[in-house]
């Protein structure tokens, strides 16, 4: 078990991608210590980008995207990467699915007769489609970012006031 714990230990460690292709691409902007401090705002940040991230219907790009924000938004890198993989291949049919039932209902039926008067029924029909598994991804998203975001803020006091109690109970 102590060995798993050194490899993962090792993996997260940010000075060992030094000399990489991310490093040459990206230069010193990888190694900020915002984005691999593991602090109360860092983390849930990285948290809430990432369940954003696995909501929207960007799945073969949402790794790449969200280590792009994380890097502009200075956010813990690891947390938002693993976040986002919420939104995997097995869950992904399911997720996009209510992301699409939330969106029709928010929006509602479009007259895609109106915006797209010349264009072919079918295209219409995918522009609806999309629009409605967009606006319901963006919704559940901001939902859910806010919901990690405030769940990480509660876990971290709740166990920085158990660790402060434990100190003093052993002085």
């Amino acid at each position: 078990m102590s060995d798993l714990i050194q490899s993962l230990k090792q993996l997260l460690h940010r000075h060992r991608y030094q000399g990489t292709f991310l490093h040459r691409i990206l230069g010193e902007r990888l190694f900020e210590k915002e984005l691999w401090h593991i602090s109360r705002h860092s983390l849930s940040g990285g948290f809430a980008l990432g369940l954003f991230i696995a909501f929207t219907p960007t799945i073969p790009f949402h790794m790449l995207l969200c280590f792009v924000l994380a890097l502009w938004m200075r956010v813990n890198l690891p947390m938002a990467l693993t976040a986002c993989w919420i939104n995997n291949p097995l869950t992904a049919f399911p997720i996009y699915m209510f992301t699409f039932k939330i969106g029709r209902a928010v929006v509602g039926k479009l007259p895609a007769s109106y915006l797209l008067s010349n264009t072919p029924e079918r295209f219409g029909r995918y522009f609806v489609n999309m629009v409605n598994i967009v606006t319901g991804g963006v919704l559940i998203g901001a939902a859910a970012a806010l919901a990690g975001y405030i769940l990480v803020q509660i876990l971290w006091q709740m166990f920085s006031k158990k660790q402060k109690n434990n100190i003093m109970d052993k002085i």
